[in-house]
């Protein structure tokens, strides 16, 4: 499989289903450096799970010392991987296993990234999905590539084809010709479908409006447009700007066009804020709480801006204002969708997936989020597909073949439906139409692009069949069938000690509600191609009361049951894969949560299933453009490999400690002779530390209460961090004794310096010292971070240390450190009053500074960060400054 095969499966595998780079178990397995995985191939969801795949089931007993190279293992998880390199993996998998090709199940198969790779190297895979959307997605990249082999392909282009062709019969009219600016009609190269998109729009612009609360003068609508910026490239800044006409209570729009921004006269981005807006017209003001009223109320609707249109050469865009192109009326829309036996999904939206912020602005169903075009265009695609099936029946094609390939064009339609919808924006920068689930949720948006799926931009249904093609023709030939089962990963269908592998991507604690964003696919797959799949289609929504998520809205709003349910579902789901693991076999999982509690729960959960968690890996999974969907706390997941334990001894919680001391000593002096540093070195001994605990069914004090994971988690950090600043930063003890806060702060500035810190880096760290990153040290009027996008920015005592409020009782005694240093630098008569107000522990506070000031001695020439300089001229005036002063105030 070449680069751009890749490219096309990676395009068909939602984000959703990206999965992990494995490194190899240090125990038993090659020792790679964490950082050789640090690099731009690793956050490719094929080959990180390649990469899973192969570290798993390759040892490095047994295996000749000519084929331990890191390099090879290096060049197989590149991107571009050569069909060479990969013969030569599959061979060595099949070695590795007696030349019979090795089981590996995913119990959370998503949409079978880790499959799709360990059939390709050989491995008889079997991918496990609860989810009805997932698991369609499956067969068509696990099973019918495989099954139909590459003619499967020739048949989704040939009724493809046919499928938009009849689709657009139904619709043309709904996209009219436009006439350019210089009266010339478009037309887009000689191609079959150029009369499509000849001299129409390749999107609408749109923006919500309201009723104007002051209806002196005659009453008229409030557009909530936020921006109306059109295009942002050097040297052509577009935008629309109002035309006001007062005496018609109208506002109309005319497009601008300048060199530069400035040049434009106006401010494009200067409109409404959060639902908060004025009128164009006369001025009155509407806020959030008006506008949710108001489209509760049924009187929140929609007015068209503008259209984008290709420019006669085929290069380029021009931006035509509303009235100088013609939109159907609703009445023809509704015209469409009475003639088809398909109804508009009148589903409800749930609310726990967009936030509350939809729905609370009246758009509770489905259907709300798409304008009457959206719907009549795409109600006929999914009548289409149903009428392709029967045409393909008569023609004598196969059923089964036939279903696949009507789930083939319901995978089209979906990819059509995420560029369909009023929650997809106008990209100003890229000059498209964006995907709706960019953010994994459906927040409110007040302005937003309709992309013409027949007009040869973004979302074009044509060029999403001919993907689609592609995709299966390279997925015929790659690799072998997968078995998909659509089961509870908790009830899984396989007998004892069959697998050689389980390698699993689970679910992340409570950070994504998966089945909630599946419904927006589920509601349109169910009316193109429920009928085929009744088992997976035949509910309302997708099924949510076994999903193995932290959903409190499910429990009735318990935080605490939901905890449990999920904590209960990941330990009955990892007791069957325990079960069905040939003794001795390895599990893999990743966990990408940014919470400890979400890291707890998982480990116990490992643990109550009788596996003992042998490593920890911080690695790079994301892919770029994934990272721009998500939150920067996902760029890098732990990796988490365990072992089968079958005995169920309990240990005694001092001789585990002991244990764990000598695993911590022994593991830090090994990784840093290695070069692992920073938060990657953390996470790793922490990994390796969690063995005595785990290898044990429990663990128990001499009161003989157990101790749960949480609390042995929160020590084995202390642990693991008071031995990092002792012995790899050579800090006294008493830096370890202080508050959690405290010792990020000093962790960080120890590991990473004073300049601003990769999120993943800080991140990584935060959670292993049992502190939130976004949700505590850079909240609330204190914060002690501040994350700016992929960094993250530690403040330092000049930016925070002049609060009056900072230091006092209960807050971390790095407040008190930055309240001391800023009055001994700016305001040293204030120190008094301010050291009896705090009243610190002064013996952690010198800690701290001393650990703060850096090397005692420095080399010629070398200078310190001015806090670190701050802390070195506090440390010497310490009995003065301090001491004395905090005497004569107590």
């Amino acid at each position: 499989m070449n680069i751009e095969d890749q490219r096309l499966i990676e395009d068909y595998i939602p984000v959703e289903a990206i999965s992990i780079v494995a490194q190899r178990e240090k125990i038993g397995h090659a020792a790679l450096h964490p950082r050789k995985l640090h690099l731009w191939w690793a956050r490719r969801p094929l080959a990180a799970a390649r990469a899973a795949v192969y570290a798993t089931l390759v040892p490095v007993e047994g295996t000749p010392d000519s084929e331990r190279s890191d390099d090879f293992f290096v060049s197989l998880c590149q991107w571009g991987a050569s069909d060479q390199t990969i013969a030569e993996a599959r061979r060595r998998v099949l070695a590795a296993n007696g030349g019979v090709p090795p089981k590996v199940l995913d119990l959370f198969a998503g949409g079978g990234a880790i499959p799709l790779e360990a059939a390709r190297l050989g491995c008889d895979a079997t991918a496990v999905e609860l989810n009805p959307v997932a698991h369609l997605i499956e067969r068509c990249t696990l099973d019918y590539p495989q099954r139909f082999g590459p003619g499967l392909a020739d048949d989704v282009r040939e009724y493809g084809r046919r499928w938009v062709d009849r689709t657009w019969d139904r619709v043309s009219h709904l996209y009219p010709r436009v006439v350019d600016p210089q009266g010339e009609q478009q037309r887009l190269g000689e191609d079959p479908t150029a009369d499509r998109v000849a001299g129409r729009p390749i999107a609408y612009l749109w923006t919500r409006t309201v009723p104007c609360p002051n209806t002196a003068g005659g009453a008229h609508e409030m557009p909530l447009v936020r921006q109306t910026w059109l295009a942002k490239k050097k040297g052509r800044f577009v935008a629309l700007k109002p035309v006001v006409d007062r005496p018609a209570r109208s506002v109309s729009w005319e497009v601008v066009e300048a060199a530069s921004s400035e040049a434009l006269g106006f401010d494009p981005a200067g409109f409404s804020s959060r639902g908060k807006a004025s009128c164009l017209v006369c001025g009155a003001t509407v806020d959030a709480k008006d506008v949710k009223a108001l489209g509760l109320n049924g009187k929140m609707g929609i007015t068209p801006l503008a259209a984008v249109v290709v420019k006669p050469s085929g290069r380029g865009r021009d931006y035509l204002p509303v009235g100088t192109y013609e939109q159907p009326s609703a009445a023809e829309c509704e015209a469409v969708l009475a003639g088809l036996d398909v109804t508009p999904p009148e589903e409800s939206l749930p609310q726990e997936l967009t936030g509350g912020m939809c729905t609370a602005y009246g758009l509770g169903r489905f259907q709300d989020l798409f304008t009457p075009r959206q719907l009549a265009t795409l109600c006929a695609f999914a009548q289409g597909v149903r009428e392709a099936h029967a045409e393909m029946l008569v023609e004598g094609m196969e059923p089964q073949r036939a279903g696949a390939v009507c789930a083939s064009l319901g995978m089209a339609l979906d990819r059509v439906v995420l560029r369909s919808s009023t929650m997809s924006l106008w990209d100003n920068g890229n000059l498209s139409v964006t995907n709706a689930m960019s953010r994994q949720a459906l927040p409110m948006v007040w302005d937003f692009a309709e992309a013409n799926p027949f007009g040869g931009g973004a979302g074009q249904a044509i060029e999403y069949v001919e993907n689609t093609a592609d995709i299966l023709e390279a997925l015929a030939s790659a690799s072998r069938r997968v078995e998909c089962h659509r089961t509870s990963a908790t009830q899984l269908p396989d007998h004892d000690s069959t697998f050689d592998a389980v390698i699993t991507d689970p679910p992340y604690y409570d950070y994504i509600a998966y089945a909630d964003l599946s419904d927006f696919f589920y509601v349109w797959l169910k009316r193109a191609v429920g009928f085929l799949f009744e088992d997976e289609f035949s509910g309302e929504l997708t099924p949510k009361r076994r999903e193995a998520i932290v959903a409190p809205y499910r429990h009735h709003g318990d935080k605490a049951a939901a905890r449990a349910f999920y904590e209960e579902a990941m330990a009955n789901a990892f007791l069957e894969a325990h079960r069905v693991l040939k003794p001795g076999a390895p599990l893999v999982c990743v966990y990408a949560h940014k919470t400890t509690l979400g890291w707890s729960v998982l480990i116990e959960a490992l643990r109550r299933a009788n596996f003992t968690i042998t490593e920890a890996w911080p690695l790079d999974t994301e892919m770029t453009s994934a990272l721009k969907a998500r939150t920067a706390s996902l760029a890098s997941s732990i990796f988490l490999v365990a072992r089968r334990r079958d005995d169920e001894t309990a240990g005694a919680y001092h001789e585990v400690v002991a244990e764990l001391d000598g695993v911590i000593e022994e593991r830090l002096e090994r990784l840093t002779q290695a070069g692992v540093s920073g938060s990657d070195l953390v996470i790793a001994t922490i990994g390796a530390a969690l063995r005595p605990f785990t290898r044990h069914a429990s663990v128990e004090l001499p009161s003989g209460e157990p101790v749960a994971a949480e609390t042995f988690l929160t020590d084995v950090q202390t642990r693991v961090l008071d031995a990092v600043l002792a012995k790899v930063h050579d800090l006294g003890a008493d830096v370890g004794a202080i508050d959690s806060a405290t010792r990020y702060y000093v962790l960080s500035r120890t590991m990473f310096g004073w300049a601003d810190i990769d999120f993943d880096e800080a991140n990584n760290l935060a959670r292993t010292a049992g502190v939130e990153l976004k949700d505590t040290l850079a909240s609330g009027p204190h914060s002690l971070a501040d994350v700016k996008g992929k960094a993250v920015h530690l403040r330092d005592f000049e930016e925070r240390g002049a609060d009056a409020d900072l230091g006092l009782a209960g807050t971390p005694l790095i407040d008190v450190l930055h309240g001391v240093l800023w009055r001994a630098n700016h305001r040293v008569v204030d120190l008094p009053d301010y050291l009896a107000r705090v009243r610190p522990d002064t013996d952690r506070l010198r800690a701290v500074a001393q650990a703060l000031q850096g090397k005692a001695l420095r080399d010629e020439g070398e200078s310190k960060a001015p806090e670190a300089q701050a802390c070195e001229r506090l440390l010497g005036s310490w009995r003065t400054l301090v001491e004395r002063n905090l005497e004569g105030r107590l």
